[in-house]
Order: structure tokens, then sequence, then C-alpha cells
């Protein structure tokens, strides 16, 4: 068992239809690396499912989650684009809501832009999200990390991150944003090694019309 497994959601499907295919760009995880190296450095496992970039359908994904059993999906919903957040919620959303309907045990964290800025709402209108984490997420998720059970009561005892309580929503005292002098320790750089590839590493990425 692993204690984390990130998921790059995709959605270029929706965003650009046919252009998906073999125009539109797919770009490395660049926030799933930066995470899943950090966890790692402090003494985590990890792994990374980038369904994006394997262009995976919800079952194949799902089936991915189930054979490697993490103690918690975590979803990185980001984008190069200041939007993006926004934009990749919807297939990240489709996805985790097959996930929930489909009784996966693991809970299912999400971090990322658009529910920095709206976690409540996040929360309150996207069941299958189970946690979120609130600014960068690097310490909230050591935070998380540490617990051996998850409930409320555990919950609102780590800093960073919003979760739900039966219905109500809570949110817990805000967590420490990495300070300029710890930058290169608490982000010591990318999991490449966690990226999947065909026959070399990066074939599965491209830039647009490449």
């Amino acid at each position: 068992m692993i204690d984390a497994l990130f998921i790059a959601p995709g959605n270029a499907q929706e965003v650009y239809q046919k252009l998906s295919e073999d125009y539109s760009a797919i770009e490395t995880p660049t926030w799933a690396l930066l995470l899943a190296e950090s966890c790692r450095s402090v003494g985590y496992k990890v792994g990374i499912l980038d369904v994006n970039a394997e262009k995976l359908t919800h079952q194949e994904a799902l089936d991915r989650v189930v054979g490697i059993s993490p103690r918690f999906v975590v979803f990185v919903v980001y984008g190069q684009n200041v939007n993006a957040g926004t934009t990749n919620m919807s297939g990240a959303t489709a996805l985790s809501k097959f996930f929930k309907l489909s009784d996966l045990d693991s809970p299912i964290v999400y971090i990322g832009s658009h529910v920095q800025a709206l976690p409540i709402e996040s929360l309150e209108k996207e069941e299958s999200i189970d946690i979120i984490c609130t600014n960068e997420g690097v310490y909230a998720l050591w935070n998380l990390l540490k617990i051996s059970r998850v409930n409320p009561v555990a919950l609102s005892k780590v800093n960073g991150i919003g979760y739900r309580d039966f219905d109500s929503v809570k949110l817990t005292d805000p967590e420490a944003v990495i300070p300029q002098n710890r930058l290169d320790i608490d982000l010591p750089g990318y999991a490449w090694d966690l990226l999947p590839f065909n026959k070399k590493p990066f074939d599965l990425y491209r830039s647009p019309m490449w």
C-alpha cells in the first residue's frame, strides 16, 4: 500500500473535442510531480496516475487505483493558464464521482487553484470530494498523511484542510506557506520517475500541434 496516489485528471476531450486526439498539448503534471517528490522526501510512499497522458477511461482509472490501494487518492487540479484549475474541475469531478459511485474505499482529496479559492463551495457542491487542501497544500498534505484514521475528530486536528463533517463543512486553521529559505528543502524537485511512458520517458507528452 502507498500513502498517496496523485491523480492528474483529464478534461481534454471535453475542452478540445476532436482536436484532443492529435493536436492539443499533453503537459506533464507539474504540481503533482512537486507534491509527490515533497511527500517522498519526508518518508511517504507515493505514486502518480496520469489519466490525461494515458487517456484512461473512468473504469481503467478505477481499476488502477483499486490495484494500488492507496491510503489517500489526491486529485491535483491545476494547469498552466490562470483559469485552468476551474476548467479542469469538470473532468476531475466526473472521475471522482465515478470513484465514489463505485464504492472506492480511499478518501478523495483535492488540491488546486479552484478549491483554494472556493473551499466551502467546492465541498458543498461536490459530494465526491472528501477533503480539500488550502493554500499550496504541501504542509497540509504532510499533516494529513500523519493520521492513521480518517474521521471528523482526526481531521479537525489537521491544519490547512477543509472536510465534510456529516452535513456541515469545516475548515481547520490555515497552514503556513513554504518560506523562501525552505523552498529547496520542502519542494526538493520533481518525481519524474513516477511518470508513465510507452517506450521511452516523456513519450506520452507533447506540445500543441507537435
